[in-house]
């Protein structure tokens, strides 16, 4: 598995920029393709508004490729009509996606195509989904949480965050988070961290059992206690955001924190 393909949802904000800036990194050391994807809504049903609309945003693409951080790597720009964000998903090249980053504005201001969308995209997207919430100069990766309650999907899934991880060789913090309404004994716990290891035999790690009121705030707490640089886990896309077996994670866990998340649906 190898990352060829970076799909950007791009809505000219300064954090879908945000998105593309880390998207080129990744690019940049894996040599791949990003395709820079603008939905917009038709406005009118008279065809010449429509027209100079298309001509407007086609004129903002053809500046994309400008921003310096981009230079040298191979970009593709993709403009849908609005129908939904997840309507992409058709187009059989955006499909084929190795990876998505995309910029959300939390939860304050949510307006355009990326604030308002992204809980519907980590919900439904086939590939890993990357979130970047602020301004991130130089993307890299040397402490990662992977929060978990050791399933055995989420064992398996693991294997989807394995090409961007692989490449910046992090530390991967395991993460179990305990709490008195979903309170399991450490012994449980250890067993499940176990599976896991022996099926992903990390070099770089460390496994904590984290106790807390409650799976959200225990996640927020142990990532502020170690610096990390990404939150990593995987998500029920039928059921709602971060949603885990022993709990539901709600998008507290983008909106209230600055950390990268990367998400991959089970």
């Amino acid at each position: 598995m190898s990352i060829r393909t970076i799909l950007v949802p791009y809505d000219f904000s300064d954090c879908a920029t945000d998105a593309l800036r880390v998207a080129a990194k990744i690019a940049r050391q894996t040599g791949a393709v990003i395709d820079v994807v603008h939905l917009y809504e038709q406005m009118t049903d008279f065809h010449t508004e429509n027209q100079k609309l298309r001509e407007e945003i086609e004129e903002r693409l053809e500046t994309v490729p400008l921003l310096p951080f981009l230079k040298g790597i191979e970009l593709k720009k993709f403009m849908l009509r609005q129908l939904s964000l997840t309507e992409m998903f058709k187009n059989e090249r955006l499909l084929t996606a190795d990876l998505i980053v995309m910029g959300t504005h939390g939860a304050t201001g949510l307006r355009g195509i990326v604030g308002s969308n992204t809980q519907r995209i980590v919900r439904q997207a086939p590939m890993p989904v990357l979130v970047v919430k602020h301004h991130i100069e130089d993307f890299e990766l040397k402490d990662v949480v992977f929060a978990s309650n050791f399933s055995t999907a989420d064992i398996e899934k693991f294997q989807a965050f394995l090409p961007l991880l692989d490449l910046f060789n992090p530390s991967i913090h395991l993460v179990k988070v305990n709490t008195p309404r979903a309170f399991e004994r450490s012994d449980d716990s250890n067993k499940a961290i176990d599976n896991f290891l022996q099926r992903h035999p990390l070099k770089k790690y460390t496994a904590t059992i984290y106790n807390d009121l409650s799976i959200e705030e225990g996640i927020l707490n142990f990532a502020k206690g170690i610096d990390a640089d990404l939150i990593a886990m995987a998500t029920h896309g039928r059921t709602g955001f971060f949603q885990v077996v022993n709990g539901s994670l709600t998008e507290d866990i983008v909106n209230h924190t600055n950390f990268p998340v990367l998400s991959v649906k089970l």
